[in-house]
């Protein structure tokens, strides 16, 4: 695949420092590969073809490319090898591709398709505790909404870039509203687009018929979302569900 990746930099037209930095990337990665266990080094391939791809087209129509970044990193981290020339290199890369292709850009709720579910699967392995211990991963929400007939879901954009996940019930017919799972990808907190996530979310619901209030439910304790749903403007309501306290915000 060595290769492969580096015919594909050295031919397409773009900034020297950039190639240069991609081929580095490519070479210290390829290097780890073989020491990491098979599933991580799967899935570390997908994505650095797919970042390749990204990085050397003149404009994609969608960019992984952080998200990318991130999880290679962590799978190379998660053996307890010495990472170290890896994160270097992403290092270098990250600031010439902000450079590139920016990630920043309107937040919006978009369908998972064919072509992007792998991906929105992928996201739920950028979290590290404790706070990927308040959400169920991704896979196992979208095979739960395969199942329930008011599972509404979508991706969260942010411009081209794919940073999170949400699913809620959509029961029209009891006309109740609950914020079922809610996750935005490590490399993008504290930019903002959680919230504005859950403001998209909210617009969604206020046109559906009787919606009031939208709730919203999450386990307490360290790393727990608790906090991020008050700022946002939902209230504790006293009840529970399971282990879970339930919040509310009026519509």
């Amino acid at each position: 695949m060595k290769e492969e990746l580096t015919a594909k930099i050295n031919a397409a037209d773009i900034a020297p420092e950039l190639k240069m930095a991609l081929n580095r990337f490519v070479d210290v990665v390829e290097q780890t590969l073989p020491r990491i266990p098979a599933g991580s080094r799967y899935r570390a391939a997908f994505l650095l073809n797919r970042l390749v791809t990204e990085a050397t087209s003149e404009d994609p129509d969608i960019l992984w490319w952080e998200a990318a970044i991130d999880l290679i990193t962590k799978y190379v981290g998660d053996q307890g090898i010495d990472g170290q020339p890896v994160l270097e290199a992403a290092g270098q890369l990250i600031t010439l591709l902000q450079r590139r292709l920016p990630p920043s850009g309107e937040v919006t709720l978009q369908e998972i398709t064919a072509e992007t579910v792998v991906g929105i699967c992928l996201l739920s392995d950028t979290l590290t505790e404790p706070k990927k211990n308040h959400v169920a991963p991704n896979d196992f929400s979208l095979a739960q909404a395969h199942f329930d007939p008011h599972a509404w879901f979508r991706a969260i954009y942010a411009g081209k870039a794919p940073v999170g996940f949400v699913m809620m019930v959509d029961n029209d017919q009891e006309q109740e509203y609950f914020v079922w799972r809610f996750m935005i990808a490590e490399p993008y907190h504290g930019r903002g687009y959680g919230r504005q996530a859950l403001e998209r979310l909210v617009e969604y619901v206020k046109t559906r018929p009787g919606a009031r209030e939208l709730l919203v439910s999450c386990t307490q304790g360290d790393g727990s979302p608790e906090g991020f749903y008050v700022k946002c403007g939902f209230e504790p309501t006293g009840d529970k569900m399971g282990n879970e306290v339930v919040l509310r915000l009026t519509l």
